[in-house]
């Protein structure tokens, strides 16, 4: 009887671990020996003069720069930082939602945006990126959550939603090849300053980061 009891155990608490690490995906640790590769893109090459640059500091991928009012539109550019080139990130459609865990220091433009390319297009040929707006959640050791709900992101190109985009279910989400934080949802100017951590996915309201 006890071993059968100890078997059993054992068996609970090894399937407790494996529910307990597909509950969180990391898709980027900047506190690691190999942190993914990112680039920033800015409104300029939307006729615009914001910029912003990225490097690894201290642990945290540092996105800085300064969003400028566009002078023929009369309204806020945009930067945004995003995993260089194309990335597979195979997985995703099983999760709920991303995070990007930040440093808590108050000198962001917020809300900030989440953004995704899958190669998707619509039928009229526009790429189509998805956006989700980012909400603040947990907060734990001095550090933040921005979260945003996979049901949230829309289609978009340049600012308009594309209605006959292909719809962003579990299938289009395992097809994302690339990932990327965006001021323009703040539509906000000014400098600002973001340490992020690690971007993640998961199921779980309360991730384990």
């Amino acid at each position: 009887m006890k071993t059968r009891t100890g078997c059993l155990l054992l068996v609970i608490f090894s399937l407790s671990s494996i529910i307990s690490a597909v509950e969180t995906m990391i898709l980027a640790d900047f506190s690691g020996s190999n942190p993914i590769s990112m680039e920033t893109m800015n409104d300029p090459v939307m006729g615009g003069t914001s910029f912003s640059s990225a490097k690894i500091d201290d642990g945290t991928l540092v996105w800085q720069g300064e969003v400028h009012i566009v002078s023929f539109l009369q309204s806020p550019g945009f930067c945004i930082v995003q995993t260089s080139g194309r990335q597979q990130f195979s997985g995703l459609g099983e999760t709920s939602g991303i995070s990007f865990i930040v440093k808590d220091n108050g000198t962001m433009l917020l809300p900030m945006g989440a953004q995704i390319s899958t190669g998707a297009v619509t039928s009229k040929g526009y790429p189509v990126t998805y956006v989700g707006t980012l909400a603040e959640r947990n907060r734990k050791g001095g550090f933040l959550e921005l979260y945003a709900p996979w049901d949230s992101f829309k289609a978009n190109f340049r600012g308009q939603d594309l209605p006959d985009a292909p719809a962003l279910d579990s299938n289009e989400l395992n097809k994302t090849n690339r990932i990327g934080l965006s001021t323009y949802q703040s539509h906000t100017s000014g400098a600002f300053r973001v340490d992020i951590s690690k971007i993640i996915a998961g199921i779980s309201e309360k991730l384990e980061w």
